[in-house]
């Protein structure tokens, strides 16, 4: 139940009375608004991230680079978009903003829901080098450098949706499958 609650606080999942509940599938206007606030997001976020992101974080986000590249590697794709996801999630923690934490976290689970809904093909959304360059800018403060590669990686993750037609995938709970593990893993305050 607290699992479906945070998936219906995200708009991942849609509660209905009496009847259970449902996957959200947002529509491509919703799917283009969504990505519109991720984009101001992720702007703010990278700018903070210049600014706040440790040496530790910085390792930890490429360790989480090369997962995500392992996915995708063994076929598995609803875990490297998932893997992909908590990349966005642990850079806005080191951006240290609490409320951009908590809208990313929203969003993230948003927009990876219309990925596996949206995406043309069975290619990765995110690419490997754009998240070690990202990274790369991060660690060099180049606050510049940075925002335009986050800008230019949210342009290359709308160019691989296909949101002229609906063409959900198989892959949600997969996609989804991690927050079943937060739910046997105590979170710790931060």
């Amino acid at each position: 139940r607290r699992a479906l609650s945070r998936l219906a606080h995200e708009g991942v999942v849609l509660l209905r009375p009496n009847r259970g509940a449902v996957v959200a599938s947002p529509s491509v206007e919703e799917a283009r608004q969504i990505f519109f606030a991720r984009r101001m997001v992720e702007r703010a976020i990278t700018e903070l991230a210049v600014q706040h992101a440790s040496a530790d974080q910085l390792s930890e986000l490429r360790q989480m680079v090369t997962d995500e590249q392992d996915c995708f590697a063994r076929g598995d794709r609803g875990a490297g978009i998932r893997l992909s996801g908590e990349f966005h999630l642990k850079l806005a923690e080191a951006a240290k903003n609490a409320p951009l934490v908590s809208f990313q976290r929203s969003l993230v689970s948003q927009t990876s829901l219309i990925i596996a809904q949206y995406e043309s093909g069975n290619r990765s959304h995110c690419s490997f080098d754009e998240h070690n360059e990202l990274i790369d800018a991060i660690a060099a403060r180049d606050s510049e450098k940075a925002v335009r590669l986050m800008m230019h990686h949210m342009d290359h993750i709308d160019s691989k949706l296909n949101l002229d037609e609906d063409s959900a995938s198989d892959d949600l709970h997969a996609v989804f499958s991690h927050l079943a593990l937060a739910k046997k893993k105590p979170r710790t305050a931060r």
